[in-house]
């Protein structure tokens, strides 16, 4: 495989170009908003009242607003990546243009990491732009919330760029968009919870090594509400050190990635 800027140029340029990777963007900000607004949601003796996060895992919560964004949105970004050109057939001509499919794959990885990369930035301007200045409005400290910024917001970044590339593997394998977009939400909002409670329960262990547990604890163990992390806010459990949780996403993501090379894109196209 040999890298080529022209192709990642092309590919950026398919995102650019494409709705889908938009649509993209603008769930992750309404996922992300939702996600500051819980973090403000406190609840002690049975009452539930808005106010400012003041502990670490609160403000950490905050920082991390956009971790539902992160698990949900970036492998669908990935399974759109590849399989948008499946379904309305113009990876032949991907193809015929550079006929050496593991520099196409190459591309589409490369070109993948760092829209969900922007993915990333966009989440933390939002946070900016809204978390900042609802903390002010609640009485709550910016510099505690900046010294949060550390754990947080480069496993972060890391997580949306690693949940693309597993993505694109699952819509490398499977080549349907519509199945695979089902898949990765399922993978991640139906089966991953199954499996953890599971083994929770049965075998008292925690499985930490699961694309959502993987990217909690390299942002820092956010405890996130929502898709994904259900019980988080509330259920202690275990977290992988940060960079055991950044081999297992790598693991996650390249290793799809992969074994869709080998298993399918290799195929015939038509």
């Amino acid at each position: 495989m040999t890298f080529s800027p022209r192709l990642v140029r092309a590919e950026l340029f398919k995102f650019r170009t494409t709705p889908g990777a938009w649509v993209c963007i603008g769930v992750v900000l309404l996922l992300t908003g939702l996600g500051i607004t819980t973090s403000f949601i406190n609840g002690s003796n049975g009452v539930v009242h808005f106010s400012a996060p003041t502990t670490v895992v609160g403000l950490r919560r905050l920082m991390g607003a956009g971790y539902t964004a992160a698990i949900v949105m970036a492998p669908v970004l990935g399974v759109l990546s590849i399989t948008t050109e499946y379904r309305h057939r113009v990876l032949t001509s991907t193809l015929l243009a550079h006929p050496r499919r593991a520099d196409v794959l190459g591309a589409k990885v490369l070109a993948s990491a760092l829209w969900a990369l922007f993915m990333g930035v966009a989440s933390f301007v939002m946070i900016g732009a809204m978390g900042i200045p609802l903390l002010l409005t609640e009485g709550g400290s910016v510099s505690a919330l900046l010294h949060q910024v550390g754990p947080v917001l480069p496993g972060m970044l890391a997580a949306y760029v690693l949940l693309a590339v597993y993505g694109m593997g699952i819509g490398t394998l499977v080549r349907n968009q519509i199945a695979g977009v089902i898949i990765a939400l399922g993978l991640t909002l139906v089966l991953e919870p199954i499996i953890v409670a599971i083994f929770s329960s049965l075998a008292h262990m925690d499985v930490n090594f699961l694309p959502t547990r993987a990217t909690e604890a390299i942002a820092g163990g956010v405890a996130a509400r929502g898709p994904g992390g259900a019980g988080a806010a509330t259920t202690a459990h275990v977290l992988l050190s940060w960079w055991l949780g950044a081999i297992a996403l790598v693991i996650w993501g390249i290793g799809t990635a992969v074994i869709g090379y080998f298993t399918t894109f290799r195929r015939d196209v038509t």
